[in-house]
């Protein structure tokens, strides 16, 4: 590969009715180079944010005559692929000798790669290269869209907060807000008394390593004093929302699974702070981001399980690409707007709103924090709805975090 810029990097453009491609919307193009372990990669496909009208078989051959061209790709050596709107794997030969002396794209044949179609498949023949391909696609659709909501993603909003079975915590959760309203702590400590599995979480969480100066705990009372009274109410509302919801209305949904996702994604959060140049006292508030980034899922399962079924049987097992197509097909709002939706019900700080709502512009620092734990939460525990692959590398520190929330989820439930 004679690029120039030694990096993996990702194309968006557009295929004219001439059939020459320019720079826009409608194709994305991940570039790998090639490294001691790989040789390069570029895989192609639609983008399911902007939906070109014609099928990526169509498209890949004005695709790679523009790459060839403009990026001084090498002609040779490269293996080309395609993703189909169904998500297969293809695997693309140019035919070089059809190129003209003014660089008109190539003519192109496509071949079955010799495991098969499938994202493994992809992976077990290309190797790393085809795994930072698809990486690299996944970080532009997973990015949130800046957009108004449409008037059906607002009517669907809409029905879902009015839905009678929205997910919401118990008794508990209820007496403990309306304590922490009083700044009466003795009140919450006495409604978290009567579960022992709620007092179990909370005082996993007051004996974390960050409290090991102040020694172990086994009093309801203490461990609401040292975790204070936001984040005791936080672990109150996910140990509740955890014990009522191991399973629900939809029923192949991995509720498990979710929550497992879920509080490592707030583990992963709260480890990257210093990373992100974000102080360690907004740490229960980093951790809370994360928790409850993805919420929308488990409320799209309880409110409209027909949906989530329908996209459960079209995501098993597919790739980033074709995970966030189903998603856009099957559900009227994005579910970063459902979590949105759902978490004006309570009372959160507005950069945890913000960033879960995909607002970089409250607060730059955290929105880039919680795209990275989400995929950092991928690698710790994978979640099968998420568009994000599981081969993303995990930080250190994220691993560690995540070890630490095991008595968390050792607490009976």
């Amino acid at each position: 590969m004679t690029n120039t810029t030694m990096t993996p990097q990702i194309f968006e453009l557009a295929v004219l009715p001439d059939g020459t491609a320019t720079p826009g919307h409608g194709v994305l193009a991940a570039v790998v180079p090639s490294a001691a372990e790989w040789l390069p990669v570029v895989v192609m496909s639609c983008d399911p944010r902007h939906e070109p009208g014609r099928p990526i078989a169509e498209l890949a051959s004005a695709t790679i005559g523009w790459l060839y061209k403009k990026m001084g790709i090498a002609a040779t050596g490269i293996c080309w692929a395609v993703i189909d709107n169904d998500g297969r794997y293809s695997e693309v030969l140019p035919d070089w000798s059809t190129v003209g002396s003014g660089g008109t794209a190539p003519m192109v044949q496509f071949r079955r790669f010799p495991s098969g179609s499938s994202t493994e498949a992809f992976f077990r023949d290309v190797g790393a290269g085809g795994e930072a391909a698809i990486e690299l696609l996944s970080t532009i659709i997973e990015k949130p869209s800046q957009e108004e909501s449409s008037l059906s993603a607002r009517t669907f909003l809409d029905a879902v907060s009015a839905h009678g079975k929205l997910p919401t915590p118990g008794m508990i959760f209820r007496k403990v807000e309306a304590a922490a309203e009083n700044g009466d702590l003795r009140a919450i400590a006495n409604a978290i008394q009567t579960d022992p599995a709620t007092s179990a979480s909370l005082i996993n969480s007051a004996n974390a390593a960050r409290f090991a100066a102040c020694g172990l705990t086994a009093s309801v009372p203490q461990a609401v004093t040292r975790l204070g009274t936001s984040f005791v109410r936080r672990i109150v509302f996910v140990a509740e929302m955890m014990a009522r919801y191991q399973k629900g209305a939809c029923p192949g949904f991995n509720y498990r699974g979710y929550w497992l996702n879920a509080i490592a994604t707030g583990a992963a959060m709260r480890a990257l702070l210093p990373e992100h140049k974000i102080s360690e006292q907004l740490a229960d508030d980093a951790f809370s981001t994360g928790l409850m980034s993805g919420i929308g899922w488990l409320v799209v399962a309880e409110t409209f399980p027909d949906l989530m079924t329908r996209y459960l049987a079209r995501c098993q097992g597919a790739d980033p690409i074709t995970k966030a197509r189903a998603q856009r097909e099957i559900f009227p709002s994005e579910i970063y707007r459902v979590s949105d939706r759902y978490l004006q019900r309570f009372a959160f700080p507005e950069v945890v709103r913000a960033t879960i709502a995909g607002d970089s512009a409250i607060d730059r620092q955290w929105y880039d924090a919680l795209a990275r734990a989400l995929r950092a939460a991928q690698g710790l525990a994978p979640f099968d709805c998420v568009a994000i692959p599981t081969t993303v590398p995990v930080p250190e520190a994220c691993r560690e975090e995540w070890q630490r929330w095991q008595s968390f989820l050792s607490a009976p439930k």
